[in-house]
């Protein structure tokens, strides 16, 4: 009997206009982080979470989530403030993230000197399915460690973005092995 009220809740929600889509996976992300008790900020008025997590030890990342154009977003600052000189192996390595990633985008913003980490998601898969917002939520943030990591280590190291992310795609296929 729960399996069919569920399905029929779905068969319902799929017949409601694009702005209650929007409505009902902005209320479901406030929700969530409710019951999770994440340090973080709601701005109604915007629409927006604005939180705070760990992206690598002693280090913190402010990430930003909120539904807008009939998509649900997440997104972070990898790095802000970057030296000029760098801009060309910066886009290098967010070429090289965005030639891996399935989903989400690593943008270089010259303008703000940043860059970023963004994942979008059609608002049918939260609506449909409400656990996947918290799903999406630990992506971001799992690659957003890696992202944040990989332009430290080009910042600070002056390592080349091949290198990174050789040394990076090395790491995958040793957790992998390490699963199976």
């Amino acid at each position: 009997m729960k399996k069919l009220f569920y399905f029929l809740k779905r068969v319902y929600h799929l017949t409601l206009s694009e702005e209650k889509h929007e409505e009902i996976v902005w209320k479901r992300l406030k929700k969530l982080f409710a019951e999770k008790d994440w340090n973080h900020g709601v701005y109604e008025k915007e629409k927006y979470i604005e939180a705070v997590f760990e992206v690598e030890e002693k280090q913190l990342g402010k990430f930003y989530y909120y539904v807008h154009d009939r998509k649900f977003h997440c997104h972070v600052f990898a790095l802000q403030n970057y030296p000029i000189e760098l801009t060309s192996e910066l886009f290098i390595l967010a070429a090289h993230f965005n030639n891996l990633l399935n989903n989400g985008v690593v943008k270089v913003d010259v303008k703000n000197s940043s860059v970023e980490y963004q994942l979008k998601q059609d608002l049918i898969v939260p609506v449909l399915y409400s656990q996947e917002i918290h799903q999406l939520l630990i992506n971001h943030h799992q690659i957003s460690q890696d992202v944040f990591k990989a332009f430290q280590r080009l910042v600070i190291e002056q390592e080349a973005p091949a290198i990174i992310i050789a040394d990076l795609l090395k790491e995958y296929d040793n957790n992998n092995e390490g699963e199976q």
